[in-house]
């Protein structure tokens, strides 16, 4: 109830009923607020009765067209005048219309001059189409008020009986319909003050189109209950309705490629940032309403949200609808699904803002392979949408742009074939990682934006964010606007651990950040940008130069979120990170690297895995600490490092029997991969004091030689983390974070 209340108070809303349920629970209904204002107040109760608006178009006419789909009566790639003898309606298919992608303005005010739905039908035929239809997806009411056409015409019957007869009835909704009769007035919320009708507008519908032709139309005029819509919701997720095959493909994300979230008439996917409410979830399909009303539910889970109110009441100017729903969203989201979210990446951002930051300019591009959107295609793909993308050249950081070159290998330079229209161009692919480290002045000279996108893993030792600092410097040194499509850290945004770096010479280490340092990209590079310490900033390297940095924004990310609670793909950003499990591991396993161990590589679980010829591993296993292993467990396992091309060509005790200790992840979340490993090199050194070798790359991995100054001088693993605790905590505090603040610093 708090949530529906404060999403009233924020929004300044009359009232709201809400109804949240799963599957045939109901969870939360309730109603709040006043559902009448003007002339006088009327409070809102559980069975106030709503214009729905636009959630017509969904649960009246899509579902309609979708059951005579299913009845065999309408072809959904059938051109619309099969069905609606107008000539001009051939040029688009039912599907068009379904997608809005008809090529069909959004709607006109017809409702002046007409007095018909067959009059407006033939107004809308005579205008041009503002698009080819499939190219270009634009909200559109017309389409709907052909479709709601098209069902009468197919079923032989008006669209209010057939939705009656096929949806209403069978599910039991007895208070849903297209103009309410006059006994149900005394329920109905109030809408708008119409100053062309003059008068409150109670009862009947708002929208002046569908007004005009009877108060019947397929975009807009169906009145409900949030009781009666929840029965629509379990009926429609429940297979009450519609075919499983026909959900499916109303559901398939991704059939318009240049906007993958439109569905057959619902809007797949939400946006945590947009204007519509959520769910956080990858399967949830919804629809909006203008007056203030929503729906959202989840195949997977059988959540389902149903939002009503009346925002438009007493007038537009005051409304908020937005807020309304993003408060009562996120409520149901921290109660419902406090453990995942359906995060959206900058890459996906670019494509659902139209590419209107690239759009037109020339371009220079940091990235590689693993550059996916939410669906898995590559950046390159991706930006071949858009015509309006001018890609002159891209870089590639350490292991190349295909990410396939082992660690430390030198990367030659070589080209890359893009799609700009109907032909493929050859783009440079200029290596980062050999000779050159950064982007040349004239390099530069010849584009108006760099664009970053550059998959990391939240260590401090990866080499890409040394590669974005770099390219960051060259950018601001020739005046060129830097634009970062963020990614979620996919080890968490609030944990962090490992010293804080002392030395940050080297591309293994070139910032004075923790381990895990629990930064997106963007957020890096706002460190590199502006952070506290001027001598080790991009901003003292520039001196009197600025760095025009925008950042396409990630959506839905709590930061407490490991990547596997995000719902994206994932696409190894090198040989031998193939796993998010692999990227939490590394925090502490890297380490090894600068000992005389094998670190995994030269097997299929790289970082997995830690061993020697020499290793007593199960006696060493036996003296790990439970809080030291916490969320994880080890076992002592033999295995062989061999040659594997592209991912470890000389591995350490290659071809060797080595002793080794295994870490299985159990709970992620409570894993602490550097303790892990503190404990680890501690206990194997008390166990192996002549034969464990910790080597000059130790301190460049750890940040300087205070990490293995402390194991020499026998501290236990929980003392040096113990020391770590107040620096990390100073940083966590201080770091530039863009997608809110951690309740208080969580460091181990």
């Amino acid at each position: 109830m708090a949530a529906l209340q404060r999403a009233v108070s924020e929004s300044r809303t009359p009232g709201a009923v809400a109804y949240v349920g799963k599957g045939n629970d109901s969870i939360f209904h309730e109603a709040c607020g006043a559902r009448q204002l003007v002339p006088k107040s009327l409070p809102a109760e559980k069975d106030t009765i709503y214009d729905l608006a636009s959630l017509t178009k969904v649960v009246g006419t899509t579902t309609s067209v979708l059951l005579l789909h299913d009845d065999g009566l309408i072809d959904l790639d059938a051109p619309v005048s099969t069905y609606l003898p107008i000539p001009a309606f051939g040029k688009f298919t039912v599907r068009h219309c379904l997608t809005h992608t008809s090529g069909l303005v959004a709607g006109r005010p017809y409702y002046k001059e007409c007095s018909s739905l067959n009059e407006m039908l033939q107004r809308y035929s005579a205008l041009e189409l503002e698009a080819p239809p499939g190219t270009r997806r634009k909200y559109s009411d017309v389409g709907f008020m052909i479709l709601g056409k098209v069902v009468e015409l197919t079923a032989r019957d008006s669209l209010d009986a057939f939705c009656k007869k096929r949806i209403f009835g069978p599910l039991e909704m007895k208070c849903t319909a297209f103009n309410p009769p006059k006994e149900w007035a005394a329920r109905c919320a109030a809408t708008e003050k119409c100053a062309w009708r003059k008068k409150v507008i109670v009862g009947e519908v708002h929208d002046e189109n569908a007004y005009a032709v009877g108060g019947v139309s397929g975009h807009a005029g169906l009145f409900s209950t949030a009781e009666d819509l929840a029965l629509f919701c379990r009926g429609l997720l429940s297979g009450k309705l519609l075919s499983e095959k026909t959900v499916s493909e109303m559901t398939r994300l991704g059939q318009l490629p240049f906007y993958p979230w439109q569905g057959l008439g619902w809007k797949l996917d939400p946006w945590g940032c947009g204007s519509e409410g959520f769910l956080p979830a990858r399967t949830a399909i919804g629809h909006t309403g203008w007056t203030g009303t929503s729906i959202w539910m989840d195949s997977r889970s059988g959540v389902f949200v149903v939002l009503l109110s009346n925002t438009c009441h007493p007038t537009r100017e005051t409304r908020d609808t937005s807020a309304l729903r993003r408060v009562f969203s996120e409520g149901v989201a921290q109660s419902l699904f406090p453990d995942q979210s359906n995060v959206h990446t900058g890459l996906d951002r670019l494509l659902w803002e139209g590419f209107e930051p690239v759009r037109g300019k020339k371009i220079a591009l940091l990235t590689n392979r693993a550059a996916v959107d939410q669906l898995g295609r590559q950046i390159l793909d991706v930006l071949a949408l858009s015509p309006s993308v001018k890609l002159s050249m891209i870089y590639s950081p350490e292991h190349g742009f295909n990410a396939k070159a082992e660690a430390g290998e030198t990367v030659k330079s070589e080209k890359a074939t893009v799609c700009r229209g109907l032909t493929n161009c050859a783009v440079p692919i200029i290596s980062l990682y050999g000779e050159q480290k950064k982007p040349s002045n004239k390099e530069l000279s010849t584009i108006d934006l760099f664009v970053v996108d550059l998959p990391d893993v939240g260590s401090r030792y990866y080499t890409y964010m040394s590669t974005m600092r770099d390219c960051l410097v060259a950018c601001a040194e020739a005046n060129k606007a830097v634009l970062i499509l963020d990614r979620p850290n996919p080890i968490g945004g609030e944990i962090l651990e490992g010293p804080i770096a002392t030395q940050t010479g080297s591309a293994t280490c070139c910032a004075p950040i923790p381990v895990r340092h629990g930064m997106t990209m963007g957020e890096l590079a706002l460190f590199f940008a502006r952070f506290v310490k001027p001598r080790q900033t991009v901003k003292a390297v520039l001196k009197d130069k600025k760095l025009a940095l925008s950042i396409s924004e990630l959506d839905a990310w709590p930061r407490k979120l490991l990547f596997t609670q995000c719902e994206l793909p994932w696409e190894p950003p090198s040989p031998n990170m193939p796993t998010p499990e692999t990227a939490l591991l590394y925090v502490g396993m890297c380490l090894f690297e600068g000992t005389n161990l094998n670190e995994g590589r030269g097997t299929d679980t790289p970082f997995h895995i830690i061993g020697a010829p020499w290793l007593d591993a199960e006696a060493v296993v036996t003296e790990i600490a439970a809080e030291d292993r916490a969320g994880s467990s080890l076992e002592a396992a033999r295995y062989t490092p061999r040659s594997i091309p592209g991912k470890a060509t000389s591995p350490q005790y290659c071809d060797e029997s080595c002793n080794g200790i295994r870490i299985k992840v159990d709970e992620p979340l409570q894993m602490r991969a550097f303790r892990l490993a503190t404990a680890l090199i501690i206990a194997i050194r008390r166990r192996h004091p002549d034969r464990l070798q910790l080597t000059k790359g130790l301190d460049t991995l750890a940040g300087g030689p205070e990490f293995r100054q402390q194991i020499e001088a026998n501290l236990s693993a929980a003392d040096i983390i113990a020391s770590h605790t107040p620096a990390l905590d100073k940083f966590s505090k201080e770091r530039p974070l863009r997608y809110g603040v951690p309740p208080e610093p969580r460091t181990h």
